[in-house]
């Protein structure tokens, strides 16, 4: 049996860096290293090559966002039981799911969930997600979460993106430390809530935070 409260640690250490390829990239060469600390986040300051989905770049001014990618190792959740790539897909959801229910608090119920995994307000891209996974043999070993959040930036140059941020929603600037840690506590809450009741559960509350973009 599961334990109630799993043992999810994520946000610590805390590690912010000036100028990065990529915070992912950062991460996971970390991990391959031997070198990395599960719960760690680590936040670039700006990205030179921020990596979004099918290789795209993610664009985003020096220092006005939130850039970031979170380490977990399965094991240290402390459970009985192997992790295997099948897991991955309820953890996405749980992920898309702590990202939606934070930018939601700020942005207001106009926040939905592209996916698999981009966040928008209405029909404007707000952040991106992208999970990269370490399998050793049929165990799911490592996690590495990153995430790009638009958040003081009014400027875009990449406008068939139709991006939006958070200043332009609420025209209020925020603190990315305490965004962070807000951050940080809706991850854990909903990962936790996608151990406790399961992949089913977690994947039908996704699909009720879900949009169909029209491209």
């Amino acid at each position: 049996m599961l334990p109630a409260t799993p043992n999810i640690s994520l946000g610590e250490p805390f590690i912010e860096l000036t100028s990065i390829d990529s915070t992912n990239i950062y991460a996971m060469n970390l991990v391959h290293k031997g070198l990395a600390l599960s719960g760690s986040c680590f936040r670039a300051n700006y990205q030179t090559h921020g990596k979004g989905q099918h290789g795209r770049n993610w664009e985003s001014s020096a220092g006005l966002n939130l850039l970031c990618s979170y380490v977990l190792e399965l094991k240290q959740l402390k459970l009985d039981k192997t992790w295997t790539p099948a897991d991955q897909i309820g953890f996405s959801a749980a992920v898309a799911l702590g990202v939606h229910s934070f930018f939601q608090g700020y942005a207001g119920s106009d926040t939905k969930i592209k996916k698999p995994n981009d966040i928008y307000w209405g029909d404007r891209k707000a952040g991106g997600i992208l999970i990269e996974n370490l399998v050793r043999g049929q165990v799911w070993t490592w996690a590495v979460v990153g995430i790009g959040i638009n958040i003081n930036q009014e400027i875009f140059t990449q406008e068939n993106a139709n991006p939006v941020s958070l200043k332009q929603i609420t025209q209020e600037n925020f603190d990315l430390n305490k965004l962070q840690k807000e951050l940080s506590l809706s991850l854990k809450t909903e990962l936790t809530n996608w151990i406790i009741k399961g992949e089913a559960a977690t994947l039908q509350k996704m699909d009720a935070q879900c949009i169909l973009i029209k491209k």
